[in-house]
């Protein structure tokens, strides 16, 4: 695994990328893990193969997905500048690698580094209009057309058409209960679109499954 293979820190001049390696340590993240959680020392995560999803939690602790990063994005970057989304947590969906950096540290470098401090404020307007436009999607679309929606996107951004996750994550990252998840993937799978078993979706149409995120 290479510090680079994270498109916000390949983006950035050689000097500014030396400085990260020199600082950033190698984790392996698991599939459900909260990352920042509160009470413990605020780190970015430079994602490098795992996938994250970004949280909105109720006071009875129902969750309900509003995004997703991977290997193009960084966890954590708001303690960084103290903006962003906030009251959004970030729950690890599918296990992989990824490059941490407590915030403080990557905060001095930032100022120190106007190169740093550009890419930090640039992902997080991206951010911002990716969690506003899926938000849109949740008001508009029925769950059929939203797990869809949510199957490309992980597929898209864990770049597998192979993916880890059971009827009950996904009415997790939903916000449904389990058994329209259930309904919503056979009508999905009856269409040729996809097959699961035993906690593994299998992409089969890409396209065909883009399509079914635009119908409601």
């Amino acid at each position: 695994m290479n510090l680079t293979d994270n498109g916000l820190i390949s983006q950035l001049p050689e000097q500014e990328q030396s400085l990260l390696m020199d600082t950033c340590l190698p984790v392996s993240l698991k599939a459900g893990q909260w990352l920042n959680s509160q009470g413990s020392e605020p780190l970015v995560y430079f994602l490098a193969g795992a996938t994250v999803a970004m949280m909105v939690q109720d006071e009875h602790h129902a969750g309900l997905a509003v995004g997703l990063l991977g290997a193009a994005h960084a966890v954590g970057l708001d303690h960084v500048l103290n903006s962003g989304p906030h009251g959004i947590e970030h729950r690890v969906q599918s296990a992989g690698q990824a490059w941490c950096i407590q915030a403080s540290t990557l905060q001095t470098l930032a100022l120190e580094h106007p190169a740093i401090l550009n890419a930090i404020a640039h992902q997080l307007w991206l951010l911002v209009t990716h969690v506003a436009s899926l938000a849109a999607s949740i008001q508009t679309l029925d769950i059929q057309a939203r797990l869809a929606a949510w199957l490309v996107l992980s597929a898209q951004t864990a770049q597998t058409n192979t993916l880890q996750m059971t009827h009950e994550h996904l009415a997790q990252m939903l916000g449904v209960r389990r058994v329209s998840i259930t309904l919503a993937a056979g009508q999905l799978r009856d269409q040729g679109l996809l097959t699961y078993s035993r906690g593994q979706v299998h992409v089969l149409n890409l396209p065909g499954l883009a399509r079914a995120a635009q119908s409601s």
